[in-house]
């Protein structure tokens, strides 16, 4: 049985979806991300609100306005970030926050954001567009197959007809007078060329498909009743607190003995790796390092999992609360063991993207847990991990966007050839525009060679190839 959907602005959706597959054509697509992208994301929420406005249906401001601002910040940051890393980073935090946005624009309290949401929504409310969309297009097909329509297009209809005999007779003969003209004429008509035809369908695909979603996701908006779910009761639960407080136990042990017997191997700097026969900076730092995050991150979703399905009574939730604070004060410490050997592996080989992505994600990695050990502990935020898990996804991405990590990694770069000589220039020539100002500093400190010579060369070919007004950013 199909859905009906008896909307106020079912006009004005379609309009403004036809409209949005128009200014995506224009923006996007062949485009790399820049002012376009960050025009046609920004266009997006005044869409909904102005639905929502001509609906009569007033916004529920207490949860979209942060949504809103953190969502303008990282559409305004594919202008002015243009690493390929930090430029997806935001792209995902742009969909994750438009998905939110949609979700609670007319009810809800962001602050009771499930952590099951922050999967779901993206997919639940791509899956609602498309076929949410379907009605309504079906119902606007039908209308343009009504008898008085057709009449009273037809007109219109026999008029271009008219026109188009007339421009045959018309435009050869003033293609024949001037050369200018004929050329803007052809440039006019290269859509008719089957070498254009590939590039015309992706343009109509792309049309369609935001056509498509831009009405299903505003058809979403306007008609989904999303209901708060009630927290399970503690019988209903699959485990029982003594099968949680083994596995707990278990891992507490497993963490106390790895600390005990390895304290100073783990916070070992250069001196241990030295004496430490057949360990290199390369192999301390990559098998320690990975591994340790690895577990942090284990450990995180383990306690949450535990958390969520775990059934306690009276005394057992200050049981379960205690010895996952143990263990997140050991997590903690494996944290501190990982920042301090990639410290080290950067000391000894200087700074790469990966390293400086690495180093701002054990922070908010740290701040996740210290979060998590909150609301163990507190009754009011119990329940808020999610919301606080999205501050620090968010916060990790933003971080990127500030530092500018590519420009980080030259300065580092810059300081290790001025200590110990040595500069991978040719890993400097990979790294995005937002280098570019460093990278030029740097070459007036190189002494005249073959690592000057290439930067220079390749800062040249940056500020002198061709751009489309669409890929403006604030970098090239």
């Amino acid at each position: 049985m199909k859905e009906k959907y008896d909307l106020p602005c079912a006009g004005l959706i379609l309009a403004l979806g036809l409209g949005l597959g128009a200014e995506a054509n224009l923006l996007l697509y062949g485009q790399k991300p820049g002012l376009g992208w960050t025009l046609f994301l920004l266009t997006l929420p005044f869409v909904l609100l102005l639905v929502l406005r001509r609906c009569g249906i007033r916004p529920c401001w207490s949860s979209l306005a942060p949504l809103l601002g953190a969502y303008a910040f990282f559409a305004v940051s594919l202008t002015v970030r243009s690493s390929e890393f930090v430029t997806r980073l935001n792209a995902v935090a742009c969909l994750l926050l438009g998905a939110l946005i949609v979700r609670f624009a007319l009810s809800g309290r962001l602050c009771d954001l499930r952590l099951a949401e922050i999967l779901t929504i993206p997919f639940s409310l791509l899956g609602a567009s498309l076929y949410k969309a379907t009605p309504l297009v079906t119902e606007a097909t039908k209308s343009l197959q009504n008898t008085d329509y057709r009449r009273k297009s037809a007109p219109l209809l026999r008029g271009l007809l008219l026109s188009s005999l007339v421009l045959l007779l018309f435009v050869p003969l003033l293609i024949s007078a001037d050369a200018v003209f004929a050329k803007r004429v052809m440039d006019l008509l290269y859509w008719l060329q089957p070498e254009s035809w590939r590039e015309q369908a992706g343009r109509v695909g792309l049309l369609v498909v935001t056509f498509w979603l831009t009405v299903g996701s505003l058809v979403h908006a306007l008609t989904a009743r999303h209901c708060t779910d009630l927290p399970c009761e503690e019988k209903n639960l699959p485990l029982g607190f003594i099968e949680t407080m083994t596995v707990l136990s278990s891992v507490a042990l497993v963490f106390g003995a790895f600390l005990s017997v390895q304290l100073t191997y783990l916070f070992g700097g250069a001196a241990r790796v030295i004496s430490v026969p057949g360990l290199t900076y390369a192999e301390y730092a990559r098998r320690g390092f990975a591994e340790l995050v690895t577990v942090s991150v284990l450990t995180l979703a383990l306690t949450l999992c535990l958390k969520a399905f775990t059934r306690r009574v009276g005394k057992q939730a200050g049981g379960f609360s205690a010895l996952a604070t143990v263990i997140i004060a050991e997590t903690l410490i494996l944290l501190g063991s990982a920042w301090n050997r990639m410290t080290a592996y950067e000391a000894a080989y200087g700074a790469t993207q990966t390293r400086l992505h690495v180093d701002v994600f054990i922070v908010w990695l740290g701040i996740a847990l210290l979060w998590l050990f909150f609301t163990l502990w507190s009754r009011t935020l119990s329940a808020r991990f999610a919301v606080g898990g999205v501050v620090c996804i968010l916060g990790f991405v933003a971080s990127l966007n500030v530092i500018n990590p590519d420009a980080l990694m030259v300065r580092r770069n810059s300081l290790h050839w001025s200590e110990k000589g040595n500069l991978d220039y040719k890993a400097l020539m990979l790294l995005s525009d937002d280098a570019n100002s460093e990278i030029a500093l740097l070459c007036r400190k190189l002494p005249d060679g073959e690592a000057r010579r290439a930067l220079e060369k390749e800062l040249l070919q940056r500020k002198t190839a061709p751009k489309d007004w669409q890929s403006w950013h604030v970098r090239r």
